[in-house]
């Protein structure tokens, strides 16, 4: 891990097309600016690791198929209706949302 001092304006790159700078920073909060092609998802931590749980939890998913299923149509075939519900994590959910209304907009300007 590489651990670096940066004043406010100033920038870090990554690789050759990513770069952070320090848009502010107070005793408590530092307030990072990220430029990153669209391609490349940028999450906080704690969104990202949401993000791995919810994925790592609907893999293991124990799926109970019905022993008792019929022919419904009468073509020989047995059908089984499965019922997939999306679970979004309140976490994520929240994340989403708690983001200050100029950096909302500049998302909106940068997905147009």
């Amino acid at each position: 891990m590489l651990i670096i001092r940066r004043r406010v304006g100033e920038r870090i790159v990554v690789g050759s097309n990513i770069e952070v700078t320090v848009a502010s920073a107070t005793r408590r909060v530092v307030r990072l600016a990220i430029q990153a092609p669209k391609g490349i998802p940028v999450l906080r931590g704690e969104v990202h690791d949401a993000v791995v749980a919810a994925n790592v939890a609907a893999t293991q998913a124990i799926v109970e198929i019905p022993t008792d299923v019929e022919d419904a149509d009468g073509d020989g075939a047995l059908e089984v209706e499965l019922g997939v519900q999306m679970i979004v994590d309140e976490e994520i959910e929240a994340a989403s949302t708690d983001v200050e209304p100029e950096e909302r907009q500049e998302k909106q300007d940068d997905s147009d």
